[in-house]
């Protein structure tokens, strides 16, 4: 195709330009940056023209259709009257009078979308009111081609009218001398160099000269019967050549390119310094939740300090109503209190497990409830400090959220004392020190029993055998008396003290689990109303993460396109490098 380098650089700028258009929708950046944009796309767009004389029937019709593959001379489309008339595409064929001397055809030929062609009418009857072919079409030309037919290269007319062309123009100028299958070599190599001779003596310059059969090149397209041959031998694969160098070189064309991309690169330099300053934003305001996320643990931390106290004291409570409780329990675990008990069962056990809770229960609640105040008036500082923070550093405003009502903090008051009542209550009853006490009291009571009811008929014995005068009877009876009877009382005594024993262990066992208990449960309570700020916070932090996501997604589209844009740059002055040569 000609022109083919050329294309396939406007199709690589187009879609850069499209990618660029994509990055300046997702930066949101200034307005005009889109309208600049789609100008650009569009410019891209502008086809190239080519503007062709000679004079009559020199086979201009049939060199264009050579050249473009197609049959747009064909009857009817290109009339042979003495008109100017500019070929462009259209969905449908059609005509549009523009002057009296100038007329738009409209043909849906492919090539028509990148190449608009102005036939002249033949230079040999072109009149005064023609001078528009040189003052509108051959200045805005990216080709003007001099058609010569090789059987007779010397008609005045075309030279005169090379004459009326400024001189600025004649660089965009080639000189195409057709028919050249009806000359024998030498003959052209002899028209050709007259002809250069001549140009020079007019126009102190050369005009690239082609020898060309447009016959056999139409043939070659559209038969495809030996067309390598045919090409070769019609000239227009050196045509096609330096068509499409002087295309891909062309000093204005690539002007334009190099300006569009000037202005492109400048666009995408604006939404980088935007892109720059976005992440420069962004990072500060990470920066702040790292800051925040700092602050939460330390004030929760602090928090949780200030309370802590609460912990060993509750702790001494126990302790001390503990030490009470055995003082209590003492008299009723003696051996004289079991027998005692049975003639009348005294001792009572029952609500020692409440009595424990209340004594530990009355200070501290009042103690947890000042925690509760003291958690409560972190909070609220804390909240303050944060809203300000939150406002200035993220630009977010969510202090009413981070102030809960009185209502609130009483039901967050209520809540905490009762959970550490249930906890207090759940810890006593765990000790399960009543269902120890019930069955030690009921054994002890028995063995006091078989004291009265095994001993005291034995030493009833004894004092029978000593009203008769027996006294080594009397003497084995009480020695057996007493020894059962010490053995009962010191397996009561023993089972006493186990019990007593086994009490003490358990209340001091339980003052770890207290402590544990206690402080696990003000880490959760504190943690969960630290943690409802970050819960507040969640969204300002995954719209970061979001962003940081979108950040290196587009920054990477950014770098996509400097590549291109360099790239894009290096083969524009590769162009007007060839273009110089």
């Amino acid at each position: 195709m000609i022109g083919q380098d050329y294309f396939d650089l406007r199709s690589q700028f187009g879609k850069s330009l499209l990618s660029l258009n994509g990055l300046v929708s997702d930066a949101a950046s200034d307005p005009d940056h889109a309208i600049i944009i789609q100008n650009l796309i569009n410019s891209l767009k502008d086809p190239f023209v080519f503007v062709v004389v000679g004079e009559v029937n020199v086979g201009k019709s049939t060199f264009l259709n050579a050249l473009f593959g197609s049959d747009i001379t064909r009857t009817g489309i290109m009339p042979t009257t003495d008109k100017i008339y500019f070929f462009k595409h259209g969905l449908t064929e059609r005509r549009v009078a523009i002057t009296k001397t100038l007329e738009e055809v409209y043909v849906p030929s492919e090539f028509l979308k990148d190449f608009h062609i102005v036939d002249t009418p033949g230079t040999n009857s072109i009149e005064g009111d023609h001078q528009e072919i040189t003052e509108r079409f051959v200045p805005m030309a990216d080709l003007v081609i001099f058609v010569f037919s090789a059987m007779n290269p010397w008609g005045a007319s075309a030279w005169q009218f090379l004459d009326k062309v400024h001189r600025h123009w004649m660089r965009n100028v080639i000189f195409v001398l057709q028919q050249s299958d009806l000359r024998m070599p030498g003959e052209l190599d002899a028209i050709v160099e007259y002809m250069k001779q001549l140009c020079r003596q007019r126009f102190g310059r050369e005009f690239p000269i082609y020898a060309v059969s447009a016959k056999k090149a139409y043939l070659a397209r559209s038969s495809g019967l030996d067309r390598e041959r045919l090409l070769a031998e019609s000239g227009f694969n050196h045509l096609e050549t330096h068509i499409s160098r002087s295309l891909g070189g062309s000093a204005t064309r690539v002007s334009k390119l190099s300006n569009a991309l000037r202005i492109a690169w400048d666009v995408l330099s604006s939404i980088q310094n935007q892109a720059e300053a976005r992440k420069s934003n962004r990072e500060e305001k990470g920066r702040v939740m790292r800051h925040i996320e700092q602050q939460l643990d330390t004030h929760d931390a602090r928090t949780l300090m200030k309370i802590t106290p609460a912990i060993e004291m509750t702790g001494a409570d126990l302790h001390q109503a503990s030490e009470e409780l055995i003082t209590r329990l003492h008299a009723q675990l003696t051996p004289v209190a079991a027998l005692s008990s049975v003639l009348k069962e005294r001792r009572e056990i029952n609500g020692i497990e409440a009595q424990l809770q209340d004594q530990v229960r009355t200070p501290s609640f009042y103690r947890w409830d000042r925690a509760a105040a003291i958690i409560e008036d972190d909070i609220i500082r804390f909240a303050e400090y944060l809203g300000d923070v939150v406002t200035q550093g993220l630009k977010v405003q969510i202090r009413d959220e981070l102030r809960p009502d009185e209502s609130f903090w009483k039901a967050q008051r209520r809540r905490f004392t009762q959970r550490m009542d249930q906890m207090l209550h759940q810890i006593v009853s765990d000790l399960k020190l009543e269902a120890d006490l019930k069955p030690l009291l009921l054994k002890t009571r028995r063995l006091a029993a078989a004291q009265w009811f095994l001993v005291l008929p034995i030493l009833l014995s004894g004092c029978y055998f000593a009203g008769r005068g027996a006294w080594n009877s009397f003497i084995e009876v009480e020695a057996v008396g007493g020894i059962l009877g010490s053995a009962l009382w010191i397996a009561s005594s023993m089972m006493l003290k186990r019990g007593r024993l086994n009490i003490l262990q358990k209340l001091a066992g339980a003052l770890p689990d207290i402590r544990s208990h206690l402080s696990a449960q003000l880490r959760d309570d504190v943690h969960n109303l630290y943690e409802s700020f970050r819960r507040v916070l969640d969204p300002t932090r995954i719209k970061l993460v979001e962003q940081e996501r979108r950040q290196t997604s587009f920054n990477e589209q950014i770098s996509t396109l400097v590549k291109s844009f360099q790239a894009l740059d290096a083969r524009l002055k590769s162009m007007a490098a060839a273009g110089d040569t």
